[in-house]
């Protein structure tokens, strides 16, 4: 991180520590993955919880970018984990708003306003009563109001039709009709390389039929996602691992038993990549576990609107020297290799 802005948020912290020297307050350090770290130099950015005002039960929420610009404004009603309460505000770093809402229980509780990092209104959005997952993205939000970032309206209470660009597919453009705030009718999507594009039909809200087309090969679908899936189904992925896995002999030797957790990207054609083991268990049952996934057969990838995308996938792989129990075969086949 840059000296200049490290002494900006030296200064937002100094700041606030001054301000409210009265008040107890709690600093945290974080990545932008919410991962967090333990010094503000290798930080995204700067959290901090101050105590309740006089006469309120909530606690304040300030979150602020490296340049010492703030990031967030919130409530909370407790922590760890936050549990948001009341307005909620979310800053681009020019200093402009980003989304505004409000939340009732760590529960969004009324329309959310999406602005354009120049400051105009780009969408209101609102959450049907059949969301009851709170997902501002689901199949059950109403689209109130959107409009461009000149301030041309597309949709005025939930009615209208929408043209835009969108970042997805390496830039796209996205046309179709609202109707009291849900997809109705054709909705279209081409790229603009014009290599990938779909067509799909809606009735109030629900999808009924869609048709997807890459490098001119066209295929329907009926479901918007897809999930990535083993050939033959998630058993036989696990069943693969079963035959495939050796107990090393150092481990053997050394009794050592328990599970390696591991994380990949099922890729658009269905090959595994970025592996990782995320829990270790021991240097040699973790270097076997990593081997097997990566000598997995392919799968067949994930896809939303008939098109192939990435998906994250985690798998524990147990090792027990226990037969009753074990994913192994008898200790004179250990050594098996992989096949399928």
């Amino acid at each position: 991180m840059a000296i200049k802005n490290l002494l900006s948020l030296f200064i937002l912290v100094g700041t606030l520590n001054c301000a409210l020297a009265q008040k107890k307050q709690i600093t945290y350090f974080y990545k932008n993955n919410n991962k967090r770290v333990s010094s503000i130099d290798s930080a995204d950015f700067v959290r901090i919880i101050q105590e309740p005002d006089s006469g309120s039960a909530y606690f304040k929420l300030i979150e602020a970018y490296p340049d010492g610009k703030i990031k967030t404004r919130g409530s909370l009603s407790s922590y760890p984990p936050l549990k948001l309460e009341d307005q909620y505000i979310s800053y681009y770093r020019n200093g402009k708003r980003k989304k505004m809402t409000t939340y009732k229980n760590n529960v969004i509780n009324g329309s959310i306003y999406y602005y354009f990092e120049n400051g105009s209104l780009n969408k209101i959005v609102e959450l049907s009563k059949n969301n009851l997952n709170n997902n501002p993205f689901g199949k059950d939000t109403l689209i109130m109001h959107q409009a461009d970032s000149t301030g041309r309206i597309m949709i005025q209470d939930g009615n209208g039709r929408v043209t835009t660009n969108i970042s997805s597919y390496g830039g796209a453009i996205l046309d179709g009709e609202y109707k009291n705030g849900l997809k109705h009718g054709m909705w279209t999507m081409k790229s603009n390389d014009g290599i990938l594009s779909y067509r799909e039909e809606y009735l109030d809200g629900k999808f009924i039929t869609g048709e997807s087309e890459v490098k001119g090969i066209k295929s329907r679908y009926t479901s918007i996602y897809q999930p990535a899936s083993f050939k033959g189904g998630i058993e036989n992925f696990y069943n693969y691992i079963k035959r495939s896995l050796s107990y090393p002999k150092d481990a053997q030797k050394n009794e050592i038993q328990g599970k390696v957790f591991l994380r990949f990207d099922i890729d658009t054609d269905g090959s595994l990549i970025n592996i990782e083991v995320t829990r270790k268990l021991y240097p040699s049952l973790d270097a076997e576990a990593l081997s097997v996934i990566e000598d997995s057969p392919k799968w067949i990838p994930a896809k939303i609107h008939g098109l192939p995308v990435k998906m994250k996938f985690n798998v524990p792989i147990s090792f027990s020297l226990h037969n009753e129990h074990s994913q192994f075969p008898p200790e004179n086949n250990f050594n098996n290799r992989r096949g399928f």
